[in-house]
């Protein structure tokens, strides 16, 4: 997950236009882009009114690096690294400018086959005996990912640009495993499996976007997108179980194997005009329609004889149409060189239906608000500045956890969709002072029905296990962030931050209300050294305190990085780097609901030690024009395809 300041729905955005990927294709792109492309990054924590409400922890910007003249230029790069398996990237830019036409693409590639080992922990809590159950799985997954990126600009004069924008991806995950689950009531063994799946997960996206900008003077234009988007997910799995008796003896085997099928289409319209009325006033107003359709089958079947039946209560099929419709105007006023005021309001309001097979009509929803955004900015001095802000942000459902699905670690442990799922509310006040580099920041927010995804359920009947995304009541959320350089000799130089977290969290479990409490920081050093002026090398440093993941608690957790840089005089770099020095970083914990009857605990090792080497090269006039910065109007409804 990304997060910002300590909340999730960070949208990103590539030289100002939102990316809405799904993540597991978004962060293979992110890992495949060449930091030697990247002039900045923005932290947006009080997104203008302009830019979508969704998502409450706000927006990343990466801004690439620009060159300036006619002519052809690119950047090619490649990874090749190893661990326990191997990953890989390799990324081609192009840029070629002429008269008035500006043609521009990207291409990432992105390879990720590292073992993977999870471990699953459960306590039934009865008077009979307490029932404990354990799953450990062994995964050998392989990840490819392709994302592709064409576009075309023209300028039939000064003030007119139109352009076409395309772009796809395929993003295809498998994976072979091995689980071995056993379950003890009373501290006696009651019986023991194991299970050999197969699956792949694999997402195709394609999106065609037509835009045109039109400047009616220099300090006012109007600007037109039009949006198409196409995702296709495909999800079959395998499942062979062996069962075995207390004596360990072979009793049976069964066979069982599910499907999901999602396609998911969207259009998006949006018109944006922008005007400075005097020195020190200006405005922006726009208008937005999003139009959002899905469908979901899932399938799952058991093996009896030679005949696959299907198992009912995991077997349904959904469709969703959703409308969304916004407006927005904001204002920036300069009272004076010193005092900046910025005002924006945004309305959206949605239209949501989502049926089933199962349940019929789960969702007939509609829903309309305000979404104020408001921002103070005072210069004290030279090196000195404060600012305040407020802000209201909504954080919509995901697609992929509205729709039904299932995902087994064993027979009684699943993943499963919750189609209930609510928007959620926050709203946030956040106040920054600036000195020179050092920024210290305090916001505080308080969310309604905050989404929390994967949150562990055990039926004390049956023993089962399930995770699926829930709305938890209220979160309230006190962050401290302090950001500070520190130059210690003309050679080494550290940027560090901290993030200090107060979080309140209210849920409701079987009707009873549970409060979780939890006082958390994170540490990032990154110590820069520079060796000569071709050498440089750097170690990074991440620290995270016990947090929380919806209702449950994660431990301590920590990530060391080293790598070393040469610079050749053609402007080409080459770089040795070690990540997760100490193998160390691993997402353990689980929830204690002892009260409620159940406690669950876990581990989930993502990651392992990993040793690369990169190489980055640029070609062609390195003082090209580069493509103009858009967006293209479809971001929120693309970043809830996660």
């Amino acid at each position: 997950s990304i997060t910002l300041m300590a909340k999730t729905g960070v949208g990103i955005m590539i030289n100002g236009k939102i990316s809405y990927q799904p993540v597991e294709s978004l962060i293979p792109m992110l890992s495949g882009m060449s930091s030697d492309n990247i002039e900045k990054i923005e932290l947006i924590t009080t997104p203008p009114a302009h830019l979508d409400a969704a998502g409450q922890g706000g927006f990343i910007n990466i801004i690439l690096k620009k060159r300036a003249d006619l002519g052809l230029s690119g950047t090619v790069s490649v990874m090749a690294g190893v661990g326990e398996g191997e990953t890989g990237s390799g990324n081609l830019s192009l840029n070629y400018r002429k008269g008035s036409w500006n043609l521009f693409g990207n291409y990432n590639y992105f390879l990720q086959a590292q073992y993977q080992e999870f471990y699953n922990f459960r306590e039934l809590i009865n008077n009979n005996g307490n029932t404990i159950s354990e799953v450990l799985t062994e995964r050998d997954p392989n990840q490819t990912n392709h994302d592709l990126r064409l576009g075309i600009d023209f300028s039939p004069n000064e003030s007119t640009t139109m352009g076409l924008l395309f772009a796809a991806y395929d993003n295809k995950w498998t994976m072979d495993a091995f689980n071995m689950a056993s379950t003890r009531t009373a501290n006696s063994l009651v019986d023991t499996l194991t299970m050999d799946n197969s699956e792949r997960n694999q997402w195709k996206h394609f999106m065609m976007n037509f835009n045109i900008e039109h400047k009616f003077t220099e300090d006012s234009k109007i600007n037109f997108n039009i949006d198409r988007i196409f995702y296709e997910d495909e999800n079959p799995t395998e499942y062979f179980l062996k069962y075995y008796d207390t004596m360990g003896q072979f009793s049976f085997d069964q066979e069982t194997r599910s499907e999901k099928y999602t396609p998911i289409d969207i259009t998006v319209g949006q018109l944006d005009y922008s005007n400075k009325i005097t020195d020190h006033l200006s405005f922006q107003t726009g208008i937005k329609l999003a139009v959002s359709q899905f469908e979901n089958d899932v399938k799952v079947e058991e093996l009896n004889g030679s005949v696959w039946e299907s198992i009912p209560r995991f077997t349904n099929f959904s469709d969703l149409d959703e409308k969304i419709y916004a407006a927005y105007t904001s204002f920036d006023y300069e009272l004076d060189e010193n005092n900046t005021f910025k005002f924006g309001l945004r309305y959206e309001y949605s239209d949501s239906e989502l049926n089933t097979v199962n349940e019929g009509t789960v969702v007939d929803r509609e829903f309309g608000t305000f979404f104020p955004t408001v921002y103070y900015n005072k210069t004290i001095d030279d090196n000195s500045s404060l600012g305040i802000s407020l802000n209201r942000r909504i954080t919509r459902p995901g697609f992929d956890d509205m729709a039904p699905f299932a995902i087994f670690l064993d027979p009684g442990t699943y993943f499963f969709g919750n189609p209930g799922l609510q928007p959620a509310i926050s709203n946030s006040a956040k106040v920054d002072y600036t000195y020179k580099s050092v920024n210290l920041s305090l916001q505080y927010s308080i969310e309604d029905s905050t989404i929390a995804r994967f949150q562990d359920f055990v039926d004390p009947v049956t023993n089962e296990q399930l995770f699926k995304p829930i709305n938890l009541s209220e979160t309230n959320i006190i962050t401290a962030n302090l950001s500070f350089p520190i130059y210690l000799t003309r050679h080494w130089e550290m940027q560090n931050n901290i993030i200090v977290n107060n979080i309140t969290q209210e849920s409701y479990f079987e009707g009873n209300l549970i409060e979780i409490d939890n006082f958390n920081y994170n540490i990032n050093t990154t110590q820069n050294f520079l060796l000569s002026n071709n050498y440089s090398a750097e170690i990074n440093f991440n620290y995270t305190s016990e947090s929380l993941w919806g209702r449950a608690k994660l431990e301590p957790m920590y990530i060391l990085n080293i790598g070393a840089q040469k610079k050749f005089d053609n402007g080409s770099t080459l770089s040795f780097n070690i990540g997760d020095v100490f193998n160390s970083l691993q997402w353990k914990g689980g929830t204690d609901l002892r009260d409620q009857g159940f406690i669950t605990d876990g581990y989930f090792d993502f990651s392992n030690r990993t040793f690369s080497v990169s190489y980055t090269t640029n070609f062609g006039n390195d003082k090209l024009k580069a493509s103009r910065e858009r967006t293209t109007g479809s971001e929120e409804e693309r970043s809830r395809v996660n």
